[in-house]
């Protein structure tokens, strides 16, 4: 397996459609890192969308609720 496919998976955390098998590695290499930056963008959004969140609990309780969220 290529670096660049084996780089790819580890990436999305299972193998790519066998469509991909087509690509080069510079392709594979580009594609892995349109993923990396689509992840690092959905877990800005998450974290914002946890923050904003937050704010409608009272502060004294956000503690308890951050402990029953796991966060």
């Amino acid at each position: 397996m290529p670096d660049a496919l084996r780089q790819l998976t580890t990436t999305l955390g299972t193998p790519p459609p066998p469509e991909f098998a087509a690509l080069s590695p510079d392709e594979f290499t580009r594609l892995d890192g349109f993923v990396h930056h689509a992840l690092d963008q959905r877990e800005a959004a998450l974290n914002n969308a946890l923050d904003a969140g937050m704010r409608h609990i009272p502060r004294l309780a956000r503690p308890a609720v951050k402990k029953v969220l796991g966060l």
